[in-house]
């Protein structure tokens, strides 16, 4: 990176993710922010309370993301003062318009807002450029330079990061005495119309992902799936993973290891739908179901995330 690029300019970096509440308390609230000012019924609100506290109560989701932030803003510094990493959450605090703000008292020259989810998607993805959009309207901070980093699926060092959490999980596998297992590759689902319509890359987005770790670790056998679909009664994207466990067990595999590759982090859909909800599910079906480790602030994901934001400085 060309040190004319950043000497004397001071570039604010805002980590958009979904946001999610730290205590029980707070699901009602978070539930109406994701609906769009909408409350939900009581048996949802009771269901999602029910799946936070089999994981403790609250998510770790915040907590991980500023352990991101703050090691990123190291990386990019190197000694120097030059970059501020901010977070800014969609649907929980602190909000996008809270870290635009920040950033703005702070003095910053330019933006850059990089959003958590590596595999670029309307459906989601986007809902993120628009609240950043409206932020900076709303914090009369139009007139910064702004750069937003949508799709990152096989930045170099993204894909090492998930390479050395797949090897991991193979060597421990192995170690336990499965030798031969199923890997099950997973990132959020989304309503398939998006992708039948021809308007939503989310699935060659995915797939950029996927082949970019095989490249580096060949497995046998493999299987591509969809979680976490949302509770609007809609077609999602398939095979589910429920699906796909259901195939595996009928051709006899005894050992999977599940892969997110579309999460960067422990949150509920890591801590409730696969190590809870998908591991009771492969134990009905006679199988034994591991998972990969997050990457939370794993040091070569830290270099993604850097190199994500250099790249878009060149």
């Amino acid at each position: 990176m060309d040190d004319a690029i950043t000497q004397g300019v001071k570039t604010g970096v805002i980590l958009l993710a979904h946001g999610a509440p730290t205590r029980v308390a707070d699901i009602p609230e978070y539930l109406q922010r994701i609906r769009g000012g909408t409350a939900s019924s009581t048996e949802v609100i009771r269901e999602i309370t029910e799946r936070y506290e089999a994981i403790g109560g609250s998510s770790p989701l915040l907590e991980i993301t500023q352990g991101q932030a703050e090691a990123l803003e190291r990386f990019l510094n190197q000694g120097e003062d030059t970059f501020r990493v901010y977070i800014g959450m969609r649907n929980w605090y602190p909000l996008i318009e809270e870290a635009v703000q920040q950033a703005k008292d702070d003095g910053m020259d330019r933006l850059i807002a990089l959003c958590l989810a590596p595999q670029f998607s309307k459906w989601s993805t986007e809902r993120y450029l628009n609240s950043f959009n409206e932020a900076l309207g709303k914090c009369n901070a139009g007139d910064i330079p702004v750069q937003f980093i949508k799709s990152w699926p096989n930045q170099p060092s993204l894909i090492d990061a998930f390479a050395e959490r797949y090897r991991a999980a193979e060597s421990d596998l192995k170690a336990k005495g499965h030798d031969t297992f199923h890997t099950v590759f997973t990132v959020h689902s989304i309503p398939s119309a998006y992708v039948e319509e021809g308007i939503d890359p989310y699935v060659q987005e995915y797939e950029k992902t996927l082949n970019g770790i095989r490249q580096q670790v060949p497995m046998e056998p493999w299987h591509q799936a969809y979680q976490s679909q949302g509770m609007i009664p809609c077609p999602w994207l398939e095979p589910s993973v429920e699906e796909t466990l259901d195939n595996i067990a009928e051709e006899g595999g005894k050992a999977v290891l599940i892969f997110p590759v579309g999460f960067v982090c422990d949150h509920i859909e890591i801590l409730y739908d696969i190590d809870i909800g998908f591991r009771e599910y492969a134990e009905q079906k006679g199988l034994t179901l591991f998972r990969t480790e997050s990457l939370n602030t794993s040091p070569l994901f830290i270099e993604a995330l850097a190199g994500a934001v250099w790249e878009h400085l060149a």
